[in-house]
């Protein structure tokens, strides 16, 4: 059974509603005009981004392992298919554009996942990820009382790339309920680099004011031709 089942309904009533618009800006950005192409949202979850990929102009397409996740999908995306991310059901060299939101923290493979996102993508097709800074989410660093106190508490642990046997140190309790796999930011790079893809733009975001250090952590890559 896939992590996220059971979990969907109090998934997506905590987080559909904390877009952060700066992100949401910066996706619209580097997505571009969709023309009615095929975007993926490889790793949907319940596609709370599967309104900004339309918005876009692209026939948005999620993919998750969760059929529950997938309930809440389906109304957001133009189609969803319920799959394994290391093993997407589409043609090679197909897809222009590939979007893949908070997922690398739920995953072990994720080299396998991009490798996989790579074999779909055609020469010159983009993959744009978002997700957790690997540098300062994680069970290493306590977030809790940033904003009043503007402090973080950092421990051991950066270095040991893997599933987490405590929280995040976020609040966001998503570990306690479906794990957290915990990369450097070596090996989270590293993944993009493996599969052939060169990284075009790099940006770091905050969650709002007061953040000390960033939160999130966004790559906009290519397949090299």
């Amino acid at each position: 059974m896939a992590r996220y089942d059971g979990h969907a309904e109090w998934y997506d009533r905590t987080f559909s509603a904390l877009l952060n618009q700066e992100e949401v800006s910066f996706l619209r950005e580097w997505l571009g005009p969709g023309r009615g192409h095929v975007c993926l949202d490889v790793a949907c979850g319940t596609g709370r981004y599967g309104p900004i990929l339309a918005d876009a102009g692209y026939r948005a397409v999620g993919l998750d392992i969760s059929a529950d996740q997938l309930r809440f999908a389906r109304p957001r995306h133009g189609a969803v298919v319920r799959a394994d991310a290391r093993f997407l059901p589409v043609h090679d060299a197909s897809v222009a554009v590939v979007a893949g939101m908070f997922f690398h923290t739920d995953v072990e493979d994720f080299a396998g996942v991009v490798s996989e996102v790579a074999r779909c993508l055609r020469p010159g097709g983009r993959f744009i990820y978002l997700g957790t800074h690997p540098c300062f989410v994680g069970p290493f660093v306590y977030r809790m009382t940033e904003r009043e106190d503007l402090t973080l508490s950092f421990v051991t642990g950066y270095g040991d790339a893997g599933w987490a046997d405590r929280g995040s140190g976020d609040g966001s309790m998503i570990g306690g309920r479906v794990g957290f796999h915990h990369k450097t930011l070596a090996t989270f790079l590293g993944a993009f680099a493996a599969a052939g893809l060169t990284i075009r733009v790099a940006r770091e975001f905050s969650a709002g004011g007061h953040a000390v250090l960033p939160w999130d952590l966004a790559v906009v890559t290519e397949k090299n031709r």
